[in-house]
């Protein structure tokens, strides 16, 4: 089985990285984020703008940081929409217009942003992580528009894989029924631990969530995602889920790898990058 180690960052901190064959043999950087709102935090209805930092996020960074991995390591790039931010919620203001919008800027970013990626044999990959949806937005809703969106990119070749990167809040009615209605689109799933909305305090008791977690989605698509900001360790802290993912990297078949947000890169995303919309 596959065993995944996924980055989520806004920099180029990822050449930083040693990576262990044995510990991981695909490297996925996930990029953050790709917002469909605009300067003054109001929606774009699926033209989405970046917001991680293009002056070190480069096609020459990434070829860089994939010389110095392992021969046997596969490298794949993702880009995250939504955030973390109750301000960038889900808020399609007419779902066709916004599916048809966010296939266009998507395919924009990864073609006309990261082509030399793409002549290098890299594969993309799209990554749905909205922390926050709009009250107004069904659950059938949601599914639709991001199953379709998937489904368009995947059709244009714009990306090979898509993973979803639901918390406890959303995943019963959003997330999940979006995996039930598009199983063959949905290729990764990264569960965000660190959103729990009650305390872990403990490995026993996080095995227990990931035990309740894979009842939604099968343990292959399965990645454990945790954040280390500080805000977020409230609810999960750092020994805990390290412990925890130490004992499940020793059952490789319980889960197909591992994800992390590094500290305090939401501070340093306050506004996008240069992009024409489309």
């Amino acid at each position: 089985m596959s065993q995944i180690f996924r980055q989520y960052t806004y920099d180029d901190s990822f050449l930083k990285v040693f990576v262990d064959s044995r510990l991981a043999n695909e490297y996925q950087i996930a990029l953050i984020f790709a917002r469909d709102y605009d300067e003054s935090d109001g929606p774009t209805n699926g033209i989405f703008r970046i917001y991680w930092d293009q002056t070190k996020i480069t096609p020459s960074s990434i070829l860089q940081f994939r010389e110095s991995l392992p021969h046997n390591v596969t490298l794949k790039v993702f880009i995250s929409i939504g955030d973390r931010d109750v301000k960038y919620r889900f808020r399609p203001i007419d779902a066709q217009s916004w599916i048809s919008n966010a296939t266009e800027s998507l395919t924009s970013i990864i073609r006309d942003n990261l082509y030399a990626l793409t002549l290098n044999q890299i594969e993309f990959g799209l990554d749905v992580f909205y922390e926050h949806i709009d009250d107004n937005v069904e659950p059938n809703g949601f599914a639709q528009c991001i199953g379709q969106l998937i489904r368009n990119l995947k059709a244009a070749k714009v990306i090979t894989a898509a993973s979803i990167s639901p918390s406890s809040s959303l995943n019963d009615d959003y997330y999940s029924l979006l995996n039930r209605k598009f199983p063959s689109l949905v290729d990764l799933v990264d569960y965000q631990f660190q959103n729990e909305i009650t305390s872990v305090d403990s490995p026993v008791l996080l095995e227990e969530r990931f035990s309740a977690v894979s009842r939604f989605y099968p343990k292959r698509k399965l990645l454990a995602g945790y954040s280390a900001e500080n805000e977020d360790w409230t609810n999960l802290s750092p020994i805990v889920f390290f412990v925890f993912g130490s004992r499940l990297f020793n059952k490789r078949e319980s889960v197909a790898g591992f994800s992390i947000i590094y500290h305090d890169f939401v501070n340093r995303i306050s506004s996008p990058s240069s992009v024409s919309p489309p």
